[in-house]
């Protein structure tokens, strides 16, 4: 948090009506920050004090507080600190204060906003069909993807006023799209909906600032988190904006409303695997009139949206020694990504349990038929379903057996040391794989190799942010397919 003594006048000399909203903004971002708590009192005094500014302005300044509700303002005990669920949410300034000071929380409210909002938006737009939003959607949509096309687009200085022109035709097009529902609420709320998309392009370019080089910042991972965008936008971002537009052009209200919900979902850690996202596209697609589009672009909607609609769902095998949480693991992930669960325990024959349950380690013999039923079932599996499967897949022979069956299974190595897993197994109960052999597994794990399909990632990790990172790998490996 910048202090007053760079955010604030030096002295009650400067009293001009700027200082005065350095004033508003230097405690408004104290108090979404929680450096000014709930239920504290802010005086004038203590704020000419603080800030350094005249009582007039402290004044004018807890005015304005209290009109966004940050602050309430009673007779004889000054201004107290209201909660969140009091303040002004929508007012511009304290969106931008929180997106500066608590940028994750803010931009999963008003990203879950436009979730709910923009596809309806989209319907309703369709269904009104106004001569003036079809015009303005289509030629955004057209501009869109001329300009993230524009070979400069992604240099550090040429690409400055492209990326600026890019900005400025997105903040529009959406604009447009809520405008096109004719429902005076939802155009109420394109404010926030334009400051978050606003945010994310100048979060991640770099080169929209004077001291700017084009690198993305790291976005925090986590399920469904707000993807990074990337140095240029991604091709079937921009053919989502074009079909959009033309499903409210041709009149598609649930295509349009699909093709806003895909629009979205893209800018979500794997999201675009979601099966009913997929599904709903898929009707859009069937709907939609490719004729309809200009033809110098309906070749290039054709290609874009083929392998996109069309990319398979490869079965992930959940992989490990005993006790490093791979049933665990595999069922949450199956639950995130809403395809079918196995757990590989399951197709071990009697005869494995039983040696397994006194203590007998298994061989490769042994293993043959666990691994050629696991393997059958994966030639099950239904491409735009998927599957997971959690399965110890030891030795990279048997993982190309699985492969063998289905070669385009990803395998998530969760990795644990031996002491981690000795005591995790000691304390289970239920299961007939005793402490005794987690030594032997050990002895057998092979660790994925480089020209593998798969990953490996820390069983420590919570689960929530295990299956996170296999969604966000699965999201890409879908992209690059």
């Amino acid at each position: 948090m910048t202090g007053p003594a760079e955010d604030l006048p030096e002295g009650p000399e400067d009293a001009s009506r700027g200082s005065t909203a350095k004033v508003v903004r230097h405690l408004g971002c104290q108090i979404v920050e929680g450096g000014k708590p709930r239920d504290q009192h802010l005086t004038v005094d203590t704020v000419v004090q603080e800030c350094g500014t005249t009582r007039p302005m402290a004044r004018e300044a807890l005015q304005a507080l209290h009109q966004k509700g940050l602050v309430n303002l009673q007779a004889r005990i000054g201004a107290t600190v209201q909660p969140l669920e009091r303040w002004d949410l929508l007012d511009r300034d304290v969106i931008e204060w929180r997106l500066e000071v608590a940028p994750d929380s803010q931009m999963r409210s008003l990203t879950e906003l436009r979730e709910v909002l923009e596809p309806r938006a989209a319907r309703l737009a369709a269904l009104s069909r106004s001569a003036g939003v079809c015009h303005d959607l289509t030629s955004g949509a057209r501009t869109l993807l001329a300009l993230s096309e524009h070979p400069n687009f992604g240099r550090t200085v040429e690409g400055v006023p492209i990326r600026q022109r890019f900005r400025d035709v997105d903040a529009a097009f959406h604009r447009t799209l809520l405008a096109g529902s004719r429902n005076e609420l939802f155009v109420r709320l394109s404010d926030p909906v334009v400051m978050a998309m606003n945010h994310r392009l100048d979060r991640d370019w770099a080169g929209a600032h004077e001291e700017t080089v084009v690198t993305p910042r790291p976005a925090v991972v986590g399920a469904g988190t707000v993807q990074k965008y990337p140095t240029k936008p991604e091709p079937i971002a921009m053919w989502l904006h074009m079909a959009l537009a033309y499903a409210v052009d041709q009149g598609l209200p649930t295509a349009a409303e699909a093709f806003a919900e895909t629009l979205l979902a893209e800018i979500r850690s794997g999201r675009l695997l979601d099966p009913g996202i997929r599904a709903r596209l898929r009707a859009a697609l069937e709907e939609f009139n490719t004729n309809g589009l200009p033809s110098a672009y309906r070749d290039g909607f054709r290609n874009a949206m083929v392998p996109f609609f069309q990319a398979r769902r490869a079965p992930v095998v959940v992989m490990g020694v005993c006790g490093s949480g791979k049933s665990t693991v595999g069922r949450y992930l199956a639950e995130s990504l809403r395809a079918p669960f196995e757990e590989g325990d399951d197709f071990h024959p009697a005869r494995n349990v039983e040696s397994l349950s006194l203590g007998k380690r298994l061989d490769d013999r042994s293993r043959s038929a666990w691994l050629a039923a696991i393997g059958g079932r994966l030639r099950q599996a239904d491409p735009e379903e998927g599957l997971v499967v959690a399965c110890s897949s030891l030795k990279r022979i048997y993982r190309e057996l699985l492969r063998m069956a289905q070669p385009d299974t990803f395998f998530v190595h969760l990795v644990l040391d031996e002491d981690t897993a000795t005591a995790r197994v000691s304390a289970r109960e239920e299961h007939y794989m005793p402490a005794s052999l987690v030594a032997s597994q050990f002895e057998d794990l092979e660790p994925l190799e480089k020209d593998e399909a798969g990953m490996s990632i820390d069983a420590t990790l919570q689960v929530e942010r295990i299956a996170a990172e296999i969604q966000t790998r699965l999201a890409g490996r879908a992209r690059t397919r």
